[in-house]
């Protein structure tokens, strides 16, 4: 929804957005933590690039408008779960909108509930009914009362600490290739690799991360034309789209254009157009 944002501090005492980096004892859990709030007399308007993340929100203020695809929109109760981001979503914040939000990272999801994402039929989620209790209703409570934002960090921190959970064995090892070598090897290479066969390596993505490597890889290849795009928007380069499609590992521009259509709607073009109303975070 709102969690992540590329330009890391938005320090407008209007529309203020932080992405707060976690401790380092969470890092395997949390990507980072995200913050928003609109101070101005107008509604704000934001994109969510796919992330292929899980997200824990909590909305802390007035209304905030929620809508993806072609569904209509919905207003965010008071937290909720989003994900895995596969498409572009787009939402509202209202005057007086107030939400921090937590990134799991990788098979984070299923350490923190327990439960595989593959088994979900719906892409939302109340996060007490996944763990019938209402100690989310109480966090979101707290949070309200906190005076500051290190203090809001803190409380959840303090509440995510019982739920995080050991790595499971089967796929710690995948896992571990992928992040050490920095990036993603096919199901085949891992299986070679791991000892694994492929079909419990695909089932295992689908259980602890609730998407296939090849859905992940394709993605992989978007995030790293976006990060070129952006790299050279930043420091006003031409854009040099040939070497985009090399560097990226794409057939041709038209390919290129086609991922683009798939996550975001858009050609490459008008994401450089409309990058400021747009937020991403990555794995």
């Amino acid at each position: 929804m709102t969690p992540n944002e590329v330009p890391l501090t938005n320090k407008d005492p209007f529309y203020e957005t932080q992405s707060i980096a976690v401790p380092e004892a969470f890092e395997e859990f949390f990507t980072h933590f995200y913050y928003a709030a609109n101070r101005t007399p107008y509604p704000v308007h934001k994109k969510l690039i796919p992330s292929f993340q899980t997200i824990l929100v909590f909305n802390l203020g007035s209304k905030i408008s929620i809508s993806f695809e072609q569904n209509p929109s919905f207003d965010a109760p008071n937290s909720l779960i989003l994900g895995p981001i596969k498409k572009n979503i787009d939402y509202t914040l209202s005057p007086g909108a107030e939400m921090l939000v937590a990134n799991f990272k990788w098979d984070a999801f299923y350490r923190f509930f327990g439960q595989s994402l593959k088994s979900f039929n719906e892409f939302i989620h109340q996060p007490d009914d996944l763990v019938k209790e209402q100690c989310f209703a109480d966090v979101w409570i707290q949070l309200k009362k906190a005076q500051s934002l290190s203090e809001k960090v803190n409380l959840l921190l303090d509440f995510s600490l019982p739920y995080l959970r050991e790595r499971e064995s089967n796929v710690a090892q995948v896992l571990a290739q992928n992040e050490a070598r920095g990036t993603l090897y096919t199901v085949k290479k891992i299986a070679a690799e791991s000892g694994y066969s492929e079909r419990n390596i695909q089932l295992n993505y689908q259980k602890y991360l609730g998407f296939s490597d090849k859905e992940l890889n394709r993605y992989q290849r978007f995030k790293k034309a976006i990060e070129f795009l952006s790299k050279a928007n930043a420091a006003s380069q031409p854009i040099d789209w040939l070497d985009i499609v090399a560097q990226c590992g794409y057939y041709d521009q038209s390919q290129l254009i086609h991922d683009f259509n798939h996550f975001i709607k858009m050609s490459p073009t008008h994401y450089l157009k409309l990058q400021e109303d747009l937020c991403m975070t990555a794995l």
